[in-house]
């Protein structure tokens, strides 16, 4: 999902979890109206990965953290250990399984953000700029947890400002303006449209980004 500041990408991912109500209207979360009474069974079937950390982070623990979520869906003790400890392996930070969440680097906190939401098993996974601040080596790991097999039938979708990302790990693609929908549809067909690339950035100098992104990623031996 792509679109300019201000155009309603994290305010629409709020409105389907419920953390903002619509003024009018209704939300349709997997076929069915999201109202106040279902909120919770929404919720346990969406996973949302904040961009600011300090408003997902909060236990006092890695291990802790990351264990919250399938707590609070009932699962054995043994199954939220079991899914602790495939999490944390895939995103590396198993050696820092007791280290306090407030002593983590920006990466490392990301991280743990997305092995605790993945670890819920969600049918969608809403991740805001999830791209940002990050490095690409960074990057791997987490399209590493996003593409494993166990969580093929979880479906993803990502903000970004970021070119690269939309041409490279995006099926579709929606596009915001001032709130509402301007397109929705295929990438290559978004990226032929004017009205579309005013609400990404400079073509020019996107196709220049993407080269270089390319390259960059081309020389830490991601293929490309």
């Amino acid at each position: 999902m792509v679109g300019l500041n201000g155009s309603g990408k994290t305010t629409l991912f709020k409105l389907i979890l419920g953390l903002l109500e619509p003024e009018a209207g209704e939300i349709y979360v997997f076929d069915r109206a999201r109202t106040r009474k279902n909120l919770w069974q929404v919720r346990q079937e969406i996973g949302f990965l904040f961009q600011n950390l300090d408003d997902q982070l909060f236990a006092l623990t890695v291990w802790e953290d990351v264990a919250f979520g399938p707590r609070n869906q009932g699962l054995s003790e043994d199954e939220v250990e079991e899914r602790i400890r495939t999490e944390l392996g895939i995103v590396q930070m198993s050696d820092f399984r007791d280290r306090p969440v407030n002593q983590m680097s920006h990466g490392q906190a990301k991280r743990v953000a997305l092995a605790g939401v993945v670890a819920m098993r969600p049918r969608i996974l809403f991740l805001d700029e999830p791209f940002t601040g990050i490095d690409f080596p960074m990057v791997r790991r987490l399209v590493k947890i996003i593409e494993d097999p166990r969580n093929e039938d979880m479906s993803v979708l990502y903000t970004t400002h970021n070119r690269f990302f939309l041409e490279n790990w995006a099926d579709s693609v929606l596009v915001l303006r001032n709130g509402s929908v301007l397109y929705d549809g295929s990438v290559n067909e978004a990226l032929a449209r004017e009205d579309v690339l005013n609400q990404i950035g400079n073509w020019e100098h996107l196709k220049q980004d993407m080269i270089e992104s390319r390259n960059r990623v081309r020389n830490i031996g991601y293929p490309t």
